[in-house]
């Protein structure tokens, strides 16, 4: 069994925006709990990259002083039809402010979606190819990673069609098992021998058809078999706390928090 030399706060990062839009709020809530890694989207005026200077540098002080990591940034690129060019084109202007952010904050990677889906059934459209590998090239000219992250509204939804987009255009992947299983896949365990070695970020939230999205033990799916598989196949990213319970998003964050460290505490040398 593998055995990392890492620390429990090492391997755990959250959405900021999952405990408080407001990062100040957010990091005075984390600190009480040892989490110093932040995956960064949305603040209290808005989406990355739609965020004043002074959240920048209160982002860029905060890491400094508490020796945050910024694991990603997710501007949410990618959510419409493609057929709406000149939001694509827009988007991919604005792909620019994106990795200057990530830049200045030392962010290794940037997340996007794969395009609003027109049809639960239809064939992916070639068409979002190009403006994927488009913004694959801009961010490793810059010496940045991409990542292709599923969601149910969009092409790359299940396990299986997020495998289909990043290999057909060579793209790492930000993986959630409950955007997946709330797409309607039911068994990822095949998928994950083949997963693994493109998986760079892990969203952690499970998925119950009766209520939705909820904590990693206590949806439909075995959700700690999958994290105990990527642990075992030496997985070297993060396992990122996203529950979407935004209606109570501190004992949330409290709750999956908890279970997360049930299931990984015994997989980590503690110092």
């Amino acid at each position: 069994m593998y055995k990392s030399d890492f620390s429990l706060a090492d391997r755990i990062s959250i959405v900021s925006d999952e405990i408080s839009e407001d990062f100040t709020d957010a990091s005075l809530f984390a600190n009480k709990f040892h989490i110093n890694n932040f995956e960064l989207r949305k603040f209290t005026e808005g989406r990355i990259p739609d965020i004043y200077a002074s959240t920048l540098q209160e982002l860029l002080d905060k890491k400094n002083h508490f020796n945050y990591t910024y694991t990603l940034i997710s501007p949410g690129f990618f959510k419409h039809c493609v057929s709406d060019k000149k939001k694509t084109n827009h988007q991919i202007n604005r792909i620019h402010e994106c990795i200057d952010l990530a830049k200045k904050l030392e962010v290794k990677f940037i997340s996007v979606f794969t395009f609003k889906r027109n049809s639960r059934d239809s064939k992916i459209p070639e068409e979002i190819y190009a403006p994927l590998c488009k913004l694959k090239d801009l961010c490793e000219s810059n010496s940045l990673t991409l990542l292709l992250e599923n969601s149910p509204n969009c092409w790359a939804d299940t396990a299986d069609n997020l495998l289909s987009v990043a290999n057909q255009t060579g793209i790492d992947v930000n993986w959630d098992p409950g955007n997946s299983l709330a797409s309607g896949h039911r068994n990822h365990q095949l998928h994950l021998v083949h997963l693994l070695p493109i998986t760079k970020n892990i969203h952690l939230k499970n998925w119950a058809p009766d209520i939705g999205y909820c904590s990693i033990l206590s949806g439909a799916y075995d959700l700690a078999s999958e994290i105990n598989y990527f642990q075992d196949n030496q997985y070297p990213g993060y396992f990122c706390i996203e529950h979407h319970q935004w209606n109570n998003r501190k004992e949330s964050t409290i709750e999956n928090l908890n279970e997360l460290k049930s299931i990984i505490g015994k997989f980590i040398n503690l110092r």
